[in-house]
Parts: structure tokens; sequence; C-alpha cells
């Protein structure tokens, strides 16, 4: 097996094991969840992954062997309010069965401009963690190929400095994803 590991296809959640790294992907739709996971995992994207609908309407399992490790991503619906219900079963499901969750990816698409609802969303996702696991949080930023570098910073700043700021000051990580493979490595690495 090389470095680069290999991939599988879309498993069951009874298929996941204790000892899997077990890694959720969150975020408002459109913000690059699923092309995370299809770097992470050498999948092709879904046909209609560039539509302005996002694609992911349920919970999926994604796993990758990495350096003698069985890597499962959980690719999910938009992180809103109307689906927080599906992503809690979910997660419920797997802790019955003692599987623990690794880490959590929140993706956000830099070139959409931040509001209230991310300011929620941030609540909710240090609710989720709490204390003792914020530090498993990574907040990424995505879509850094689809805009002007300098609008991105200032974005990022904004982001950093205002409505992710008690999540960043938690001790929750952040990073960018520059759609590469070896970018979102370095993210899932860095958990």
């Amino acid at each position: 097996m090389t470095d680069k590991g290999r991939a599988q296809a879309k498993i069951s959640t009874t298929d996941i094991k204790p000892n899997d790294v077990v890694i959720i992907v969150l975020g408002p739709p459109g913000s690059g969840k699923s092309n995370i996971i299809n770097k992470l995992t050498g999948m092709l994207p879904e046909a209609n992954a560039d539509a302005l609908n996002p694609c992911t309407e349920t919970v999926g399992a994604y796993t990758h062997v990495r350096k003698g490790k069985r890597f499962v991503f959980i690719d999910t619906p938009a992180f809103e309010q109307d689906r927080f219900q599906t992503i809690s079963m979910w997660l419920g499901l797997i802790y019955r069965r003692s599987v623990m969750l690794t880490g959590i990816i929140y993706t956000h698409d830099i070139t959409v401009q931040c509001a209230r609802t991310e300011e929620r969303n941030f609540r909710i996702l240090s609710k989720m963690c709490g204390e003792g696991a914020i530090d498993r949080l990574r907040l990424v930023t995505t879509m850094w190929d689809d805009t002007s570098l300098p609008e991105a910073v200032e974005m990022e700043r904004v982001l950093k400095e205002e409505y992710a700021k008690p999540l960043l000051d938690a001790g929750s990580g952040y990073k960018r994803f520059d759609n590469t493979p070896e970018s979102a490595w370095e993210i899932v690495e860095d958990l």
C-alpha cells in the first residue's frame, strides 16, 4: 500500500468500526463538503456537484485507507435548522455502536459573506463539541480558487475576527482548503 492509500465506495453505518478514524464534514449548502471528501478519498464528484442546488440529501459514509488506518468521512446535508435532526439521529446511531468521532470539519465558502446563520451555526458547533472536544473542530474555508485573493483575505479576516472568534478562542482550529488532496489531508492530519 502506498502513502496515497486506497479509496473504497460508500459504506453503511453498520460497517463503521470503533477503531476507525471517523470525521464528519458539516457546513452550509454549497460550501464544498463533498468536494473535500472527494479529494480525501479519490472519488469522482457526483454529476450535478457544480449545480446551484446542493446534491447531498442524506448522511453518507466514505472510506479511505491511508498509512494503515481506515478513515471514514461522513458527508452530510446542509448544516441548516431543518437538517439538524437528520444529522443528530445519524450521530446517535454511531454512538450507540461505540463509534466516536475523531474530528469535525466545518466548511465555509470564503466567497460568501458571513451572516447571522453562520453565527448560529458556530454556537451550535460549540455546544456540540463542548470544552473537551472543541480542539477537534476545524473551521475550513473553501473556494479560494473561485475569488480574488485580496477579497478572500478580507472575508477571512472578518470571519476570524468577528463571526468565528468565539470558536477559535475556545480552541478550535482554522485552515484554508486549497482544493487539492494534499490540502485536504493536511486538514485531517491536524485534527
